[in-house]
């Protein structure tokens, strides 16, 4: 496994010398200059940072459907294809032809706009976007969260504490630990590998207590789900880990809510609407932390409360940067009985399929 590490450390180091020595003179990119790096062995894994390098160097050809054609055929992704455009835009790059105009229309911020239509250009379509409201915005973003996403592995640590009437605060009971697999077309899947460090052969479908689903990706998309038909208001600005960031709060109706809450003792399940508060990245649109409480229980359900909360942060997978959840936590109890429950998740080691990489967390987003 050192070997294979060895490897792509090298392969990932010759892009870097390559590129540092380009960022000597900064000459906007050439066509063929981006292509190149596209088609070099690491040319995938390092495309966000293929799409700063654009944003600050910019372009010196013409962007037209036949160069971003190119591209995409070359494998390139959307958001270094949104870098091209932008950068096309800037000054000191060759004319570009001129943007279709597209008419406006103001509406509630709670009802999704409508997405640009599949046959308008590329063009077109980032600048639509970028003349939608703020939080449109973030909804596009959500849906390239899970559409851009690699198939990949992860390490859940979940600390697992409960508190009753009898032990006051939080009485810590167990550590699992469990690989979270994504696949793009099977979502989220569970094995439980460790209870308190030791290896287990137990499901984690089986293991008794409280366990959670959908910290990963399920919530973020759920909520910007045009399905959810979520209400949301704009309450403050403030920094989240030192970036800016616009601050909402959220409610989802039951009628269209998928917030599933399942009680094992008695094999129950109920849909509950929910509300909560997003931090969104001002920069990028993104998604940094997302919080909700479930609302409207069904009345004798034996589960009375339900919150959770998600913390997403840019990682390398593969010399990639994705924005991921680092962290999360779980809170389920019971009013009547003032029973409760507290998951403590920590997402670490990000990998593609079985290698070695691990997770970075980065200081900056990728423009």
């Amino acid at each position: 496994m050192k070997k294979k590490v060895g490897v792509f450390v090298f392969l990932l180091l010759a892009l870097c010398s390559a590129i540092s020595v380009a960022q000597e003179t900064k000459p906007p990119f050439t066509k063929e200059e981006i292509l190149r790096v596209l088609k070099l062995p690491s040319g995938q894994r390092a495309q966000g940072d293929l799409a700063g390098e654009v944003a600050e160097r910019g372009v010196a050809f013409k962007v037209n459907d036949q160069a971003l054609t190119e591209f995409k055929k070359a494998g390139a992704k959307s958001y270094l294809i949104d870098a091209i455009l932008q950068a096309s835009q800037s000054p000191g790059s060759p004319p570009q032809p001129p943007p279709p105009t597209l008419a406006t229309e103001t509406k509630d911020a709670s009802q999704p706009s409508a997405a640009p239509p599949d046959s308008d250009s590329p063009e077109a379509r980032a600048a639509a976007i970028a003349r939608l409201p703020f939080i449109e915005q973030a909804r596009y973003h959500a849906a390239d969260f899970m559409d851009e996403l690699p198939n990949f592995v992860a390490t859940q640590i979940v600390k697992r504490a409960a508190q009753t009437p009898q032990k006051k605060g939080w009485q810590e009971e167990d550590t699992l630990e469990i690989e979270i697999t994504y696949r793009v077309n099977n979502g989220e899947k569970f094995k439980l590998q460790k209870i308190n460090g030791k290896p287990s052969s137990q499901s984690y479908e089986s293991i008794g207590g409280t366990t959670s689903t959908g910290e990963f990706g399920s919530m973020l998309s759920a909520l910007f789900a045009a399905g959810s038909k979520a209400e949301f208001k704009e309450i403050r600005r403030e920094k989240f880990k030192g970036r800016d960031t616009v601050v909402y709060e959220f409610k989802v109706k039951k009628a269209f809510s998928s917030n599933q809450i399942t009680d094992r003792s008695s094999g129950r399940s109920v849909i509950a609407a929910y509300a909560g508060t997003v931090w969104i990245d001002a920069e990028s649109k993104r998604v940094l932390r997302l919080e909700q409480s479930c609302e409207d229980i069904q009345k004798g359900f034996p589960i009375t409360m339900a919150e959770s909360a998600v913390e997403y942060d840019w990682v390398t997978i593969s010399g990639a940067r994705y924005l991921l959840p680092s962290s999360a936590e779980v809170i389920l109890g019971s009013d009547v009985d003032r029973t409760y429950s507290r998951n403590v998740i920590e997402l670490k080691n990000y990998r593609v399929f079985d290698t070695d990489v691990k997770m970075i967390l980065e200081k900056e987003p990728p423009k």
